[in-house]
């Protein structure tokens, strides 16, 4: 298990760490292991809270991806304090605000399914999510949204997979299905398929099963440009 435990297991609402570095520039601390989220492929970072051994707590606003080292870090809020190098912490995230960004952005894989083209641009939000389309056809909301809940009632479960450069550039066919780029995390490439359904390469957290993203709507499409469709999709529950 790597000490990126949110790839491990997407499910995992707390964790023991320890604390290896703090930047007071940055009001952020690092740990040897987490289970947050760092922003990025569309995502937010997770939030949440750290407890010390003697009940002191931290609240996590943010979470990010140092863009050099690749370092994950915490970031507290104005009325926290900064952890000490070497403190013992439980980390804890907002599992609800979590699991609602992981139920859309599994559902923004499966739009891909339904919509044909590249994936220009994608945003996760809590409780919705848009997706942008190099192509200029026209799409209504009503049969998007019926298709979309089609599928997610398959109860199609997730694999994951995991593949080098030459491995995937070796597969032409599953190459030429992929609908957005192919991002390498410490020298693989992570593909995230929904049986039958959809795969696509993904760093983000995953719902297990197509079930869980529950009824959605397809609520505006957008043109922002010749060939640019913004579709923009909300969780109904």
């Amino acid at each position: 298990m790597s000490g990126e435990l949110f790839q491990d297991d997407p499910y995992l609402k707390e964790c023991d760490a320890v604390v290896r570095s703090v930047s007071a520039k940055k009001r952020s601390f690092v740990l040897n292991r987490t289970i947050f989220y760092p922003m990025g492929g569309g995502q937010p970072g997770d939030t949440g809270c750290a407890r010390g051994c003697d009940g002191h707590e931290f609240v996590i606003q943010d979470t990010q991806r140092e863009p050099t080292a690749g370092l994950i870090h915490h970031h507290v809020d104005e009325r926290s304090q900064l952890p000490k190098v070497g403190a013992e912490l439980r980390m804890a995230i907002d599992w609800k605000r979590r699991y609602r960004l992981m139920r859309m952005h599994s559902c923004l894989h499966l739009l891909c399914a339904v919509v044909p083209g590249s994936v220009t641009g994608a945003q996760v939000y809590d409780g919705k999510g848009r997706l942008d389309f190099d192509t200029s056809e026209p799409y209504d909301k009503i049969q998007l949204t019926h298709s979309l809940n089609l599928m997610i009632q398959q109860k199609a479960e997730r694999i994951d997979l995991s593949y080098s450069s030459s491995e995937l550039s070796e597969n032409r066919k599953l190459l030429n299905s992929l609908s957005v780029p192919v991002p390498q995390i410490e020298g693989r490439i992570r593909l995230v398929h929904f049986h039958g359904i959809d795969i696509q390469p993904c760093g983000g957290t995953h719902v297990a099963n197509t079930e869980e993203i529950g009824r959605v709507r397809v609520t505006k499409i957008e043109s922002k440009g010749r060939r640019n469709r913004r579709i923009t999709v909300m969780l109904d529950n």
